[in-house]
């Protein structure tokens, strides 16, 4: 059976360095994470189930290309998954919410299944009764990386491996917060949500044959 050792980088002087390398920026992960968070916070008793999952996948989705798409990173949705590209850098990212980052005693889960684009994107040495192992590219080329944000605001980019619709080992982990950097020095937590949703005020235009 073939293992992977995961480089795991804790700190800023470790974390910086790799996302410059990339094109990116803690800075611009903590929004996402932010945005995330607020998405997942304005969910109500009222809303469905999985109504909390779909509205941090939906606004972190819209906030990572946001945040970075311009001359270098392109918006892309490869086998159905909704991403952004950097060619120049030759990585991928797209956007999880899974149960727990930033434990080095835990390998982030995601709250969804990963389908058959992700594990394409992913792919690695099959064999019959063992895991997808992620090769140093993936079969199209370009690693794919996932910015990780859990419920209590903690946020990781990380490349993991995919197994049965699952993430498996991380070939990689950087830390970016363990969710104590709110603007008033608070935990971000789904536990600070409200019984009410912010109000929005839609804007209706008469469709023009």
């Amino acid at each position: 059976m073939q293992y992977i050792e995961t480089v795991i980088r804790h700190d800023p002087w470790e974390v910086e360095p790799r996302l410059k390398e990339l094109g990116l920026t803690s800075a611009g992960f903590r929004r996402v994470r932010d945005v995330a968070v607020a998405a997942r916070n304005n969910v109500t008793g009222f809303h469905a189930s999985n109504a909390a999952g779909t509205f941090a996948y939906q606004d972190g989705v819209w906030c990572l290309r946001d945040e970075f798409v311009g001359d270098v990173w392109k918006m892309e949705r490869p086998g159905g998954v909704e991403a952004i590209v950097s060619h120049q850098s030759k990585s991928r990212v797209a956007f999880a919410n899974v149960d727990r980052c930033c434990d080095v005693n835990h390998d982030p889960l995601p709250i969804s299944d990963k389908g058959a684009g992700a594990e394409r994107l992913c792919e690695g040495n099959l064999f019959d009764s063992l895991p997808t192992f992620t090769k140093e590219q993936s079969s199209l080329g370009i690693p794919l990386f996932y910015c990780m944000v859990d419920p209590e605001g903690r946020v990781e980019l990380s490349r993991p491996t995919i197994e049965g619709k699952s993430f498996g080992p991380c070939v990689e982990r950087n830390f970016i917060s363990n969710g104590d950097d709110g603007d008033d020095g608070s935990r971000l937590s789904i536990d600070q949500q409200n019984d009410s949703a912010v109000e929005i005020t839609p804007t209706i235009t008469r469709k023009v044959a």
